[in-house]
């Protein structure tokens, strides 16, 4: 059967939109509320500060992209820099922990909102409950079958739905900072300086993702160049969005009395109430939308590079010669989020919650591990070093990888000792990846295939 091949039809505008919206998501207009009620006005420098690590993420991220400007170029780069096996268990992770996880509570957050618009006043709250599952699968459907096609129309999607949340947010955030009572930003850490400290890895948590433009660099125009100005550009203005809006509430509304719906509360003090509702409700499903369309597109190219190296089966990473997409790996991206919803519904969401934490656990292992590949790729393999467009060179290398995988490694304890739950699903999930991982190696050897020599070859390809 004929194999298509990636179209390359991002540019840096659509690049943009693209991982603005997969970033933002629902979150910036749910918890910006209950974060604020516990640090009080100072939040936007929670956010601020969560950036430092985000900054790190687009650094590293910027020379992996240069270095390796290919579709799945995390998985890619680690396995051969690192280990294929640490590779593959990231991915594993990753996958596992978005879609039948973190997926289906962005569907659902999605379906909180529409349902807000809908005139349900007689309807049950059971009846509520099957209306919200329907809306979410319909929208993990509906993504599924767009990224199916051609990339253009997920990417033109993408670009306007982002551009309707921005909207939103922009909006809420300058008329915070003309119309808010600056009476209520004052004293700005009336919980104490360390309540802001404390804010931080929630705050950093809203940036996941920012790194998710480098695996799709087969799809990017001049990815050398795009890529970098992708990731810097993204990164500004998510903290300058991230800022004015938390700085906003806190001047709209007292910050003791801010909940997870205060968004709309705020934005009616100086929107017409009635408009502030649609205005913000729409802004919040544009939002999750966006993640959820992002979130299958970014993922599904890890799952075709396994795929092409044979850690899955090899159909997966099949790309479509009329759509130029990997449709399979989409398609099994969007199984896996419909099986996650399933799982909603039977543990109940506040288990899924925080099963899905691991989602943030593994995005750091992540970045853990893009530092450790970046550190060696001068020593492995200079020519791609040399090639980059973008490098750190001398005192800079050393600082943002080191200093990254020091980081990142602590974030990551720090996730466990406060959740030992969220562990213990960490490594339950790498235990099944190891046990897959070694049978599928077992199977293939005998076949006289090679994991190694996979990632050689789909890095040439």
């Amino acid at each position: 059967m004929e194999e298509g091949k990636l179209r390359k039809e991002i540019s840096v505008p659509h690049g943009i939109l693209l991982l603005i919206g997969t970033v933002i998501g629902a979150s910036a207009f749910i918890l910006i509320g209950p974060l604020a009620k516990e640090t009080g006005p100072g939040l936007w420098l929670s956010y601020l500060l969560g950036a430092i690590p985000a900054l790190f993420i687009a650094v590293v991220f910027a020379q992996l992209g240069t270095s390796f400007p290919m579709t799945g170029a995390t998985y890619i780069s680690v396995g051969r820099l690192v280990s294929p096996l640490v590779s593959f268990l990231m991915v594993w992770l990753l996958v596992l922990a978005i879609f039948m996880f973190a997926m289906p509570l962005m569907a659902g957050g999605f379906g909180i909102y529409l349902m807000q618009l809908l005139p349900l006043g007689g309807m049950s709250a059971d009846m509520k409950d099957i209306l919200l599952g329907v809306l979410a699968l319909a929208c993990l459907i509906f993504f599924t079958v767009l990224n199916v096609f051609q990339i253009k129309w997920m990417m033109w999607f993408q670009s306007i739905a982002t551009g309707m949340a921005i909207l939103a947010l922009l909006v809420f955030g300058i008329g915070g900072v003309i119309f808010g009572n600056t009476a209520n930003v004052v004293p700005m850490f009336p919980n104490g300086f360390w309540a802001i400290i404390a804010a931080i890895v929630p705050a950093y948590v809203m940036y996941t993702g920012v790194n998710a433009i480098t695996e799709m660099g087969g799809e990017t125009k001049n990815p050398r160049k795009s890529i970098p100005r992708i990731l810097g550009i993204s990164l500004v203005l998510l903290v300058i969005i991230y800022c004015a809006i938390s700085y906003a509430i806190t001047a709209l509304l007292p910050y003791q009395t801010l909940t997870e719906g205060s968004v709309t509360e705020a934005a009616a003090k100086f929107l017409n109430p009635a408009f502030a509702l649609v205005f913000m409700a729409v802004g919040a499903i544009m939002a999750a939308v966006t993640t959820v369309n992002g979130g299958i597109a970014f993922l599904s190219r890890d799952v075709m590079a396994l795929a092409k190296n044979r850690v899955l089966p090899a159909g997966l990473g099949r790309i479509s010669p009329k759509f130029g997409t990997p449709s399979r790996a989409v398609i099994l991206a969007g199984s896996l989020s419909v099986l996650g919803l399933v799982l909603l519904v039977v543990i109940g969401m506040k288990n899924v919650v925080r099963i899905a934490s691991v989602f943030s656990q593994g995005f750091m292992l992540m970045s853990l591990l893009a530092c450790l590949a970046m550190l060696l790729l001068p020593r492995k393999m200079k020519e791609r070093y040399d090639a980059a467009s973008f490098k750190l060179k001398g005192f800079w290398l050393y600082f943002f990888t080191i200093g990254g995988m020091i980081l990142f490694g602590t974030l990551i304890i720090i996730g466990w000792y406060q959740d030992p739950f969220s562990a213990l699903v960490f490594f339950i999930l790498v235990a099944t990846g190891l046990i897959y991982y070694y049978l599928r190696r077992w199977f293939l050897k005998r076949k006289g295939v090679s994991f190694e020599e996979g990632l050689v070859r789909i890095q040439e390809e």
